[in-house]
């Protein structure tokens, strides 16, 4: 996705953008950048079926099967849905008649598509839930051919803001946005079901008319805040971060791996304060950490408050021993990163502060707001905004495309990392985010930083298979990725 642009927007705001310039010559550009990355994606394709809609949409698939047409491929064309002539706008009904001036249409009725390459011309953005039944078995016969599928603006059914997919919705083997890079291809489940995803503005710049809803987090603008360290820095130069977590014996993992993150990531020193009966086990962490097993908050008050940065729940558990060391890492008025335990113990006290980052995933998120974990998966944008406006500072909503949110910018990380779908990858992120507060960073750079350090580690793991992975296996590359 290198040449995908970062500023992203709803379907309306395009739409209403869109709605200025629209005109025939506009649908040809769209035509025509959409087969130029077919012929590109699919360079041996012969033969097309393409499904068109009874919007714009198919207005331009019937741009593209023009096209297709006069560079000798044998083209398909099926109409999906009633009364296209008279619903079809200005634009889509010249370039209907165009084809129609070299081919023909055919009502789709539950056609078996047998083309090299299905072009998915049905929905686009204006996509409506629940789905007639026509479009639903055009979308279902195109999934069950089992042939690649070229969708154009959108896979029909996905909800391109939220990324949420209707049942059904097209599994696209690529796809091509216009005019804007709408939110819902980069996250949730909307990465499941764009494939290869490419971008052509159509000679417009949208970016001149009106603020992106967010942004899509981008590595090298922003590791620009990371400053060059100078020849004479030490270690009390680089922050002390305090991990608290471990609350029972088999818990010690989660505190060890935010601990080695915090470090991996630049931290000058760490500390990581456990139970005293998960201090024996805590010793298969890195040797540098420095592990404490007190009793109670007043024996390590004085590390405490020396601590730069508190990184405040993995393994953390809800014990009465959790309960007294979150009360007292939130009276220091200190710099916080909550994550795990630590934000389930939030959930049942109302605090709002500027100071802190907030890491849930999306259970944890819908604890914190008192909703379903799908309320928060239907519109996670939405749920981030609740949180911030429920516990102000920085939150770090995570998933497909997790979401930063500080209450005034909104960042997306586009795409979808199934390796990290095992236990101890959040403390890791939790770590990281800590280590970076902890060397200087505003909480916002330091989340932003951390999450594409976070990611980039699971990519390159990823590239291996997404079954195995262990947690610690992201520090091989965390390293490499901090000093880029």
């Amino acid at each position: 996705m290198t040449d995908l642009p970062l500023a992203l927007y709803t379907c309306q705001a395009v739409k209403s953008y869109e709605s200025v310039y629209a005109n025939y010559e506009l649908m040809c550009r769209a035509g025509q950048a959409a087969f130029n990355i077919l012929r590109e994606h699919w360079p041996d394709a012969q033969s097309l079926a393409l499904c068109a809609g009874v919007g714009n949409n198919g207005g331009d698939g019937f741009v593209l099967a023009r096209l297709a047409h006069s560079a000798g491929l044998k083209v398909t064309v099926y109409q999906v849905g009633e009364g296209h002539a008279e619903r079809l706008s200005v634009e889509a009904k010249s370039a209907r008649k165009d084809w129609l001036a070299m081919g023909t249409i055919i009502p789709f009725q539950g056609q078996i598509f047998t083309a090299d390459v299905i072009v998915d011309a049905v929905l686009g953005t204006g996509m409506h839930a629940p789905l007639a039944p026509q479009f639903a078995q055009a979308i279902s016969a195109m999934n069950a051919s089992k042939r690649p599928i070229f969708s154009i603006d959108v896979p029909s059914g996905l909800n391109a803001d939220t990324g949420v997919c209707l049942e059904p919705t097209v599994n696209a083997s690529a796809t091509v946005t216009f005019i804007a890079l709408k939110i819902g291809l980069l996250c949730h489940q909307g990465v499941d079901v764009v494939g290869a995803l490419y971008f052509d503005a159509l000679g417009l710049t949208i970016e001149k008319s009106m603020e992106p809803t967010a942004i899509r987090l981008d590595y090298a603008q922003s590791r620009r805040a990371l400053s060059p360290r100078p020849l004479s820095a030490h270690k009390g130069d680089n922050g002390h971060v305090v991990v608290i977590g471990g609350g029972q014996m088999s818990y010690s993992g989660a505190p060890a791996l935010a601990g080695e993150a915090a470090l991996r990531v630049g931290a000058g020193l760490v500390s990581v304060v456990v139970a005293p009966e998960s201090i024996p086990l805590l010793a298969r962490g890195a040797l540098e950490l420095m592990c404490y097993g007190p009793k109670h908050p007043k024996k390590v008050q004085a590390l405490l408050n020396k601590a730069t940065v508190l990184v405040l729940g993995p393994g953390l558990t809800q014990t009465a021993w959790a309960e007294k060391f979150f009360q007292t890492a939130l009276g220091l008025n200190k710099s916080l990163v909550i994550d795990a335990d630590g934000l389930n113990i939030l959930a049942h006290v109302a605090l709002k502060r500027a100071n802190w980052v907030l890491t849930p995933h999306p259970a944890e998120a819908a604890r914190l707001l008192n909703q379903s974990t799908a309320s928060v998966q239907q519109d996670r944008i939405a749920a981030a905004k609740a949180l911030h406006k429920k516990y102000g500072g920085v939150i770090v909503l995570k998933g497909a495309g997790t979401i930063i949110f500080d209450g005034k910018e909104l960042f997306i990380n586009g795409g979808g990392f199934p390796i990290l779908a095992t236990g101890g990858t959040g403390d890791i992120l939790a770590g990281l985010i800590g280590g970076l507060a902890g060397q200087g960073l505003s909480l916002l750079q330091a989340a932003k930083i951390a999450v594409c350090v976070h990611t980039g580690a699971a990519a390159l793991e990823q590239s291996l298979g997404v079954r195995g992975m262990v947690a610690s296996d992201l520090f091989l590359h965390i390293r490499d990725l901090i000093n880029v």
